[in-house]
């Protein structure tokens, strides 16, 4: 049986589209739409790029496709919406089925988690007209407990924090998150009487929302995101917003700290009730809130939580792994923990070679990229490392990355500024050997896809100063040799020359461009930014000293 999830839909406020696809229940392969378009986060598009790679990565047509899975259940017609869309862009359509938004979201995060029974929670900007959902799942039972409201909701809150601090909602909240560790929750007294945790659930002041009180403007069910959806009563409480380009001062560092610390009280105290009613300490998060990683970080240190799963793809991609998961499950199929994230496309030697030829750029071939990779790493240059599959999800995670020594104290505004293009606040993760990873890092368990912080040993923080963040923790990426021995090699391999068992790693892309995806964006990446060196494959690329 062959089932592929998509995700995003027709409208202005879909985002985020990808494809998956399974048979019997094994995941073949997924990727995110952007990758394809080359339009961060694809927004109000229908995945046919990454669904086009999904069948040729399979081998299949879409005659052989037994059903398409989509969130979005209760938007009207948008079954027949989909079939026509399927039969004019694919000559034929399956069966459609529809799941709704968040239980796609919970489904991603259990089934991925190998957990026989969870906790979950789904914290999100909207969906299907909610905003999360917390249920007790326990092998394909899934108990819903509570759901969130769609205009209580902890998106809507931290997008408005992110539009008042002049960053864009729905794409800069991770800017706003980096920023709070700069910063003290001076101002917590105030959030606390705009967001108010009540256990299970919160109240969100439904004053703050614009659309609430501007109905007759806003008819449509989303605003736009060029336009302000906070009412005046942010400012009321909070002060003056910031101005886009506005220089950023200390009260806007200590709003940010504020904001992002409500939050963690908020969701933290959610998580504990709900495994009080459960009965049940091991947790699964999604929804484009499980992206923030501080949060995370406190929700794992919550003393009544076990084990704590985060899958690489909590945004709105992941519903699309989510709703086949939840078909194949229907159908008796049994669906493997989600391990690893590399299930994109992967280019042949043969193909890196002409795109290289065909644009004229001079390279060398190396029989073993690992070993003349960490002298370069070592003569303290700046590589991008093209190897293998891409990653489903936002992260990049050793395939399509840029990696450095996290040994210089400067590599981060060196990276900032002169290869990513972003602010300067803006922190690096390192990719570290699972099996080393208790020198560094307090309290760390597996975290493969880079989405929970961990505090870092004090002992150890000078050691590698390029990827403690300013709060003395890191985002971190546990690498493992079964699931990616190229990256855990060189990793390795650079340990035996500096003691050191892990990496800067970022993402392979300039600054609001998505992560690239084929040999050319690479090269693009590569030549118009300051990278030191390039690795497609065993091709590489160099500039002069």
């Amino acid at each position: 049986m062959y089932v592929i999830g998509i995700s995003s839909g027709i409208k202005h406020g879909h985002h985020d589209g990808a494809a998956v696809l399974l048979r019997d229940g094994e995941l073949i392969a997924a990727a995110e739409e952007e990758r394809f378009t080359l339009a961060k986060h694809a927004r109000g598009e229908l995945p046919r790029g990454a669904i086009n790679f999904c069948l040729k990565q399979a081998g299949v047509t879409m005659r052989d496709v037994d059903f398409i899975c989509s969130p979005l259940k209760t938007y009207t017609n948008y079954e027949r919406r989909l079939t026509e869309y399927f039969k004019y862009q694919f000559g034929h359509s399956p069966k459609i089925e529809l799941y709704d938004h968040h239980l796609c979201h919970a489904a991603s995060s259990y089934y991925g988690s190998g957990f026989k029974e969870a906790t979950v929670a789904c914290f999100d900007f909207s969906g299907d007209s909610s905003s999360g959902m917390v249920a007790h799942v326990r092998g394909n039972d899934f108990r819903v407990l509570t759901r969130f409201g769609r205009h209580n909701s902890l998106g809507l809150y931290y997008g408005m924090l992110t539009q008042y601090l002049g960053y864009q909602m729905t794409n800069d909240e991770y800017k706003v998150m980096g920023l709070s560790s700069y910063g003290t929750p001076k101002y917590l007294d105030k959030f606390a009487s705009l967001l108010r945790p009540t256990g299970i659930d919160y109240v969100l002041d439904e004053a703050l929302d614009k659309r609430r009180r501007d109905t007759e403007i806003f008819t449509s069910d989303f605003s736009t995101r060029q336009e302000r959806i906070f009412t005046e009563k942010m400012e009321e409480v909070l002060g003056p917003r910031r101005v886009r380009g506005q220089p950023l001062d200390q009260r806007f560092t200590d709003i940010a700290a504020s904001g992002q610390k409500q939050l963690e009280i908020v969701a933290t105290g959610v998580i504990r009730t709900a495994i009080a009613q459960t009965g049940c300490a091991d947790v699964c998060l999604a929804g484009g809130v499980a992206l923030n990683c501080k949060m995370n970080m406190e929700i794992a240190a919550e003393p009544s939580v076990g084990r704590l799963y985060v899958p690489p793809v909590p945004h709105d991609a992941g519903v699309a792994l989510g709703a086949a998961m939840l078909k194949c499950a229907e159908n008796g199929r049994a669906i493997a923990p989600l391990t690893h994230a590399y299930w994109g496309p992967e280019y042949s030697n043969d193909e890196i070679k002409s795109t290289l030829d065909k644009v004229g750029a001079r390279y060398e071939v190396v029989d073993d990229p690992v070993p003349r990779c960490v002298d370069d790493l070592g003569a303290q240059k700046t590589v991008g490392w093209f190897q293998g599959r891409m990653e489903y999800g936002p992260r990049a995670l050793g395939n399509r990355s840029i990696i450095a020594d996290p040994r210089s104290a400067g590599m981060k505004d060196r990276i900032n500024t002169g290869i990513k293009y972003r602010e300067e606040f803006r922190p690096f993760c390192p990719s570290v050997l699972y099996e080393r990873q208790d020198e560094y890092f307090k309290n760390a368990f597996d975290a493969p896809f880079m989405v929970v912080t961990f505090p870092v040993i004090d002992e150890v923080r000078n050691k590698i100063p390029a990827v403690v963040h300013v709060d003395g923790t890191a985002r971190i990426q546990s690498v493992q040799a079964d699931t990616n021995p190229l990256y855990s090699r060189l990793i390795g391999e650079f340990a035996k020359i500096t003691s050191i068992p892990m990496l800067i790693n970022t993402s392979l892309n300039i600054n609001e461009q998505p992560t690239v995806n084929a040999p050319l964006e690479a090269l693009h990446t590569y030549f118009c930014s300051g990278l030191d060196a390039l690795y497609l494959g065993p091709y590489r690329l160099s500039k002069p000293s």
